[in-house]
């Protein structure tokens, strides 16, 4: 009887504890709530997550007035992708700029492949104005600032809420035929109004709705001969004020058209990049502060060396690096211009994490072509995670 009764009590606490686990599997805490999510039960689905970070120590002087001395935590991105089934995916990305001060959903795309040269593409997408725009992570790139060209008159990084489609052709074994196109929301009149210095493109990004209920459009064809070697040829262009709202026109139709021009050129231990760009900007009135024509490029070249000098390190690298840039705000007129000089020396312990130290001297004209000279020795260091 003993015997029957401590059976009794395994089978009745083994049927209990099946009971509980079963039920733990099959019924959410909450529907809809945290634990209930798609990714989560479906085994085909998979999501990663990544991001990178990025601090800079930077000592700057502009006529011999000290403008810039101190740290900053420059930036802290989020990455996150899900494969939701085998032709489509969800990919985002989440920058923290100025330790927090600025939150930015940089991507936000849901991307569904149709066929292999033809994917559509939808949300807030990465404008492929200029390669730089496609390629701008800190870790990636071998300078601690950003070309002036890809900041002031692309404007790096440029994001947009739209859709459109991307692939690629491959008109022999080697050579190869991307492109992207898309319908995008555009700038806004933060183009002419937001800055005190007339026309800045930067001031009329972030249009998420759209303020004239007319798309822009942006696109890039980029023909590579083979690896290593790649010309792109990009466009924008689109109405930036608010000409028409709930469908009468208000307005006299202002349009903004960036085109551009980038290449790249590996060979052994050595790069060559670069990218121009110019804009057409429709003003209400054309004065010294709303500008109607600018244009910018930069030339950088890359020599990479030491290669496995050291030997706790052995994929670690050295890079010497020097870049020439060039804006004009105003193309019609003297002055109003910016260039700069920047020489750089770098540490990648691998591919994924650099250590930067650079130099740069420059001089910028205002309208009146008063000139100021300057000067910045920056260190900063960046990784993927």
């Amino acid at each position: 009887m003993r015997r029957f009764n401590v059976r009794t009590r395994y089978c009745a606490l083994a049927l209990i504890l099946s009971f509980q686990f079963v039920n733990a599997n099959e019924r959410p805490l909450v529907d809809g709530g945290i634990g209930d999510k798609p990714f989560m039960t479906e085994k085909k689905g998979k999501t990663r997550i990544g991001g990178y970070s990025e601090v800079h120590f930077r000592y700057g002087r502009s006529d011999g007035v000290t403008e810039e001395l101190g740290f900053e935590a420059k930036r802290f991105n989020l990455f996150s992708y899900t494969r939701v089934a085998d032709r489509l995916q969800v990919v985002s990305e989440l920058e923290f700029e100025e330790g927090g001060e600025e939150i930015k959903l940089e991507i936000a795309v849901i991307d569904f492949e149709i066929h292999p040269a033809l994917t559509f593409r939808g949300g807030i997408v990465l404008s492929p104005l200029g390669r730089f725009n496609l390629s701008h992570d800190s870790p990636a790139n071998d300078l601690t600032d950003r070309p002036l060209v890809s900041t002031q008159i692309i404007p790096t990084a440029l994001s947009e809420a739209g859709m459109g489609f991307y692939g690629s052709f491959y008109p022999s074994a080697s050579a190869r035929l991307a492109y992207e196109i898309y319908a995008v929301n555009g700038f806004n009149e933060g183009v002419i109004s937001d800055s005190g210095n007339g026309t800045r493109i930067a001031e009329g990004r972030g249009n998420f709705e759209d303020n004239n209920n007319w798309p822009a459009f942006v696109g890039r064809l980029a023909f590579s001969p083979q690896a290593g070697y790649e010309i792109g040829v990009p466009l924008h262009t689109g109405a930036y004020n608010a000409w028409k709202i709930e469908g009468l026109t208000v307005a006299q139709k202002q349009e903004l058209t960036i085109w551009a021009l980038d290449w790249e050129v590996k060979w052994r231990a050595f790069e060559l990049v670069g990218e121009y760009a110019g804009a057409s900007v429709d003003v209400p009135v054309e004065t010294v502060l709303l500008q109607e024509n600018q244009a910018g490029v930069y030339i950088q070249g890359n020599a990479h060396f030491g290669r496995g000098w050291l030997n706790a390190l052995p994929e670690s690298v050295f890079t010497g690096v020097l870049r020439y840039g060039v804006v004009d705000f105003d193309t019609d007129v003297d002055g109003d211009s910016e260039r700069r000089w920047t020489w750089g020396l770098n540490f990648r312990p691998n591919a994924e994490a650099v250590f930067k130290l650079d130099y740069r001297r420059g001089k910028s004209l205002d309208p009146l072509s008063n000139e100021v000279k300057g000067a910045a020795l920056l260190f900063s260091a960046a990784t993927y995670s």
